[in-house]
């Protein structure tokens, strides 16, 4: 029997599960109202379609991000390795022993050259990352250097995420960390 009630935020966090697992395009709005415990009709309550749903999965995942992971790069009481530590666990916490991969890298793939909202959202978000990682590279190499090194950064673990949902491997990931992590911090700090 479907629920009665439920929150917005309650079917972004369910439709999350659904759109990664399905991708956007393969993912039905009654496939979602099914993971919510509700009758199809109810989620147009909430979402008058499902690229309205999408949009708001992706700005709410960003705002999480923002509050939960990328605020740890502006961590004044942290070093430049003890952010990119912090960084790691939680990635790794996220998506070892997952092959869903990344939501916002996978809907990227899929949507950014079909849905102009999306793709202004999903830059939006890597755009933050790649900002935060900058922040934290700026101290050992300046802002243009740091720049560069966390687009690599971004880039790496995208592509190790992607891998390691091909081959169903987490050392993918766990590989590019360290790497990361190597390469990221040029002085020796305590």
């Amino acid at each position: 029997m479907p629920k009665q009630k439920v929150t917005a935020e309650e079917i972004l966090r369910k439709s999350m599960k659904v759109f990664n697992a399905k991708g956007y395009h393969n993912t039905s709005m009654a496939q979602i109202a099914d993971e919510c415990g509700l009758l199809k009709g109810s989620i147009y309550h909430y979402f008058k379609s499902k690229e309205q749903l999408m949009q708001a999965v992706i700005e709410y995942l960003h705002q999480k991000y923002k509050e939960k992971v990328f605020s740890i790069a502006y961590q004044p009481d942290l070093t430049s390795r003890e952010k990119l530590e912090e960084y790691i666990v939680f990635s790794e916490n996220l998506f070892i022993g997952s092959n869903d991969g990344c939501l916002m890298g996978n809907i990227a793939l899929e949507t950014v050259n079909t849905n102009a909202n999306f793709a202004k959202s999903l830059r939006a978000f890597f755009q933050e990352w790649i900002n935060a990682m900058a922040h934290i590279f700026e101290v050992d190499y300046g802002k243009q250097r740091a720049l560069e090194i966390s687009k690599e950064c971004v880039a790496e673990i995208e592509g190790a995420l992607m891998l390691k949902r091909v081959f169903q491997e987490d050392d993918y990931l766990h590989k590019a960390h360290q790497r990361i992590l190597q390469r990221g911090i040029k002085t020796k700090q305590t």
